[in-house]
């Protein structure tokens, strides 16, 4: 299960709870494996992100759309893995096109 405190420093590298809160992001939860949560309409229409920590100390973020009506699985919009702890918040803004995220380092 991810720990408390990592996922402290997950949420660090992408700017800390409240800059997410600010750029649309809500409903955080987190399990095993997966720090997840939802967003607001962005403009490549991503509504929910889970980030996995992977091996080596890397991430893998998964972007995934709405779900279509009667549909039991929202589509993968975007994707990306090996991502460094310090490359978050920027692979967040190129996969959303959230732009107050792009070139952010944290």
């Amino acid at each position: 299960m991810l720990s408390n405190s990592v996922v402290q420093q997950l949420l660090g590298h992408l700017g800390g709870k409240e800059r997410l809160e600010s750029v649309g992001a809500h409903d955080f939860v987190f399990d095993d494996t997966n720090l997840t949560f939802t967003l607001r309409p962005n403009p490549k229409h991503v509504r929910t992100v889970s980030i996995a920590l992977q091996c080596a100390g890397r991430y893998r973020m998964d972007c995934y759309g709405g779900r279509p009506v009667g549909s039991f699985q929202a589509p993968l919009i975007a994707s990306a893995g090996g991502i460094v702890a310090d490359n978050l918040a920027s692979v967040l803004g190129q996969l959303t096109g959230i732009e107050a995220l792009h070139h952010h380092h944290y």
